[in-house]
């Protein structure tokens, strides 16, 4: 089964070509934002410093305008930051493999506004009519928006998004990671798209505790300000925390890992 990530001075990085990169020139569609990775006229990343809780999530319409444009970029959640692009734009999609790294067939996951964009981009929550079944979708009403990333069953509605960059084909997922983040600034970001953003996690090296911090706006442009990062969301210190993963896609869940969520909730 797969595992769904959602994963002071700058430092400069020369982009290394990649498969990744080779197939995005394949693409005749014009962007503000390149879809090699690379930064265009060698623009640093834009930083948007937004404080929660202060009514500056207004902030957020220039990184909604950025990835509209084929951006990708990193915003804050109610876990670690993520790298997200959009949904429905197979080169920011590209992009944002190849800022990551990662293998083509590491599957990622959808941040969503709400349940209707669950309900749209996949099957749904398991149902039962056995005696005694328990009802999730009201279950998880009252836990999200929170720190889960339920993997569920993929409708057809979902662009096909896994790419198999040797060969420059796309192949349907059978299931995705959901994510409904409890962060304002990340909703207000998702609002603004109307939509839901593909979505990997950033890197942190270190083993995570309660005072662990999630790398600060001068780490984040180190690791990936080279790669083709377009901005950066900065709202300030926060602990690092994953979300609690559950595999929804048979009637009974099974916990993946456990995170900030409280898993309690899925025991039979």
């Amino acid at each position: 089964m797969h595992l769904y990530v959602l994963d002071s001075s700058v430092a400069k990085f020369t982009s290394r070509p990649t498969t990744h990169v080779s197939l995005a020139l394949k693409s005749g569609k014009r962007l503000k934002y390149s879809p090699l990775g690379q930064k265009q006229n060698n623009r640093e990343p834009k930083i948007i410093s937004i404080q929660p809780g202060a009514g500056e999530e207004w902030k957020a319409a220039s990184v909604v305008e950025m990835l509209q444009n084929g951006a990708v970029g990193i915003i804050p959640t109610d876990t670690l930051p993520a790298i997200v692009a959009d949904l429905q734009n197979r080169d920011a999609v590209l992009r944002l493999y190849a800022v990551k790294e990662m293998s083509s067939k590491k599957p990622l996951s959808i941040l969503c506004r709400n349940f209707q964009d669950i309900s749209y981009y996949t099957a749904g929550f398991p149902v039962s009519n056995e005696p005694g079944s328990r009802n999730w979708f009201n279950i998880l009403r009252r836990v999200l928006p929170g720190p889960f990333t339920l993997i569920l069953p993929a409708s057809k509605n979902l662009p096909s998004q896994m790419v198999d960059f040797m060969k420059g084909k796309t192949i349907h997922r059978k299931s995705v990671g959901v994510r409904l983040p409890d962060d304002d600034v990340c909703q207000a970001v998702l609002q603004g798209m109307d939509r839901p953003l593909l979505c990997t996690s950033v890197h942190v090296d270190e083993h995570l505790d309660d005072t662990t911090e999630v790398p600060d706006v001068g780490n984040m442009l180190q690791s990936y300000g080279g790669k083709g990062i377009d901005f950066i969301i900065d709202v300030g210190p926060r602990i690092a925390t994953v979300s609690t993963v559950v595999d929804m896609t048979t009637p009974t869940p099974e916990i993946v890992r456990v995170g900030r969520g409280d898993p309690s909730i899925f025991e039979i």
